[in-house]
């Protein structure tokens, strides 16, 4: 029977020590079993020792680095001799992307032969400099928390004890290594913060005032001889367009002034003042908070979860919802900033997004998704603007659920994936899992509403992709086994809350309607939003 199984087995290419040292610091610390050989063990040992712990463990975690795989090729090579074991035993094999690994860079893929040959087509995570926490996060929520059916077999007698002796060699190398570790793994943020700007600027200021005085004096000695000339001045040549190729996806971010966002969108509050009477699908109102318009969701029964999905996400089930308002996009950072400019709401806890240096609190992003946001912040939110935060239910009605044909959807438009409809990591995302098949020019968020013909049959926008949502819930693995079939709030308690939809970060297999994630409710990353909700009556 399938379960979710919490051992892991690191391997590593022993120059990486440090990455894979930081990783067992975040499993041991949420409760994995993780075997992970710090002390050099002699190569008769290898099937003893090394195997054992492989076949005694559900998932395999493959540390990469641009030169990982360079002695791969070698006759004997331990990293080599561990990726096809945890192969042949059927493990979950997940390859972690530090310092810009890339499965398609040329010396790599001349190092995949037979068996490693297919290493690429794993389900790898990238782990992008400044976000080791996010990505660990993520790849606790969605790479191990999956069930699986791998027969594991116990650790033999003879090396539990070096077992335990490895556990304690690691931990004690974490005690040593604690500054370098903590360097490894310091957000973006802290990063940015650490940097001496005023030293650099000394350093600069003289070469910066020079070159502007140059560049001055040569505009104007080009301007006095074109003006007395007495002819037109040259026509400037357009450079050749440069070609660049298409077999290797590239992970080099775009610059941030390829973002060309759209005029900044005033928000004018009105009275709350529904438009159609009686309501029906289609009904709106603004809110006279924060100006955000709502669509009216009728009373009704819609199917909830998916048989073919995730445990998590099943059994398929009925759910009677009562009437209510749902917002129409993700809440804006223009309309997050005058609830902080009320003094009901904290900042942020970032200004900038994952690939623009300055984000919220930026008139040029105003009309853009709030991000860095926890379930705190949008709980804070959504009470100040007279609105709550929507229960699961009613988020997986409005973007799933047809009325008209009773019917449910993989994705707010239907069952087919298409491209154009939402902001997911197609090429302009640079991560390993990015979809090269489409670009749609944005290297993290997008505009709210940016995608109108992509809205659910409730008229919502921006159901999938973009960010993602939190919801009112507690998160409960079982939860829809016996939830209750009218109006169901969620678990009573727990350690998580829920999130739905997907973001620009996620792949076409994250950004579907009955997709749950669990986080911390004070967790803030890059692809954190919300919508809120309010009761019809």
């Amino acid at each position: 029977m399938a379960r979710i199984e919490k051992t892991v087995f690191i391997s590593y290419r022993r120059k990486d020590i440090s990455w894979a040292l930081a990783v067992y610091q975040y499993l041991t610390g949420q409760n994995y079993d993780v075997f992970f050989d710090y002390t050099s063990i002699p190569s008769g040992d290898f099937e003893q020792i090394i195997v054992s712990n492989i076949r005694a463990r559900a998932h395999f975690v493959l540390i990469l680095t641009p030169t990982a795989l360079d002695r791969c090729s070698e006759p004997g090579d331990w990293l080599r001799r561990e990726i096809e074991t945890a192969m042949d035993e059927k493990r979950n094999i997940i390859p972690l992307f530090f310092d810009g690994f890339n499965f398609g860079s040329p010396n790599v893929s001349a190092i995949l032969t037979g068996k490693l040959s297919t290493i690429p087509r794993y389900n790898g995570l990238d782990i992008p400099s400044g976000y080791f926490m996010e990505a660990m996060e993520r790849l606790r929520s969605r790479y191990l928390n999956v069930p699986l059916d791998a027969v594991l077999h116990p650790i033999p007698f003879a090396v539990q004890k070096f077992v335990e002796e490895e556990q304690v060699a690691a931990d004690k190398a974490l005690e040593q290594k604690k500054e370098v570790i903590d360097e490894l793994v310091k957000p973006a943020e802290e990063k940015l913060r650490a940097i001496d700007w005023r030293n650099l600027q000394s350093k600069f200021t003289t070469r910066v005032i020079a070159g502007i005085v140059t560049v001055v004096l040569l505009i104007s000695l080009v301007t006095w001889g074109i003006t007395n000339s007495g002819s037109d001045p040259p026509q400037s040549v357009p450079p050749e367009p440069t070609q660049t190729s298409s077999s290797t996806p590239t992970r080099t971010l775009p610059p941030e002034s390829t973002d060309v966002p759209p005029p900044t969108l005033t928000v004018t509050p009105e009275p709350l003042t529904p438009t159609l009477t009686p309501l029906g699908i289609g009904s709106t109102l603004v809110s006279g908070s924060d100006g955000m318009t709502l669509l009216y969701v009728p009373a009704g029964e819609f199917v909830m979860g998916s048989d073919d999905g995730d445990e998590d996400e099943r059994p398929a089930h009925n759910v009677y919802l009562d009437s209510f308002w749902v917002d129409k996009t993700e809440v804006t950072n223009a309309m997050y900033a005058m609830c902080v400019n009320d003094g009901k709401c904290e900042p942020p806890n970032a200004t900038r997004s994952r690939d623009r240096g300055s984000y919220y609190g930026d008139s040029r992003f105003d009309n853009f998704p709030v991000i860095y946001m926890s379930w705190n912040n949008a709980t804070s939110y959504c009470s100040w603007a007279d609105r709550r935060l929507s229960t699961e239910a009613e988020w997986e009605k409005v973007a799933s659920w047809d009325e008209k044909s009773q019917s449910k959807y993989k994705y707010p438009w239907g069952d087919d994936f298409i491209y154009s409809l939402l902001n997911f990591c197609d090429r302009s995302c640079a991560f390993n899992h990015t979809n090269t098949s489409w670009d749609d020019g944005y290297s993290d968020t997008s505009p709210v509403g940016n995608y109108p013909n992509g809205a659910s049959p409730y008229g919502v926008l921006d159901m999938v992709g973009n960010v993602w949502e939190w919801v009112s819930d507690w998160y409960g693995l079982t939860y829809y086994n016996n939830s209750p079939s009218v109006n169901p709030p969620g678990p009573a308690s727990g350690q998580y809350r829920v999130l739905r939809g997907g973001s620009w970060f996620d792949d076409m297999s994250v950004v579907q309607t009955f997709n749950r994630l669990s986080q911390d409710p004070s967790t803030s990353y890059y692809h954190f939003g919300f919508r809120c909700a309010m009761d019809a009556e």
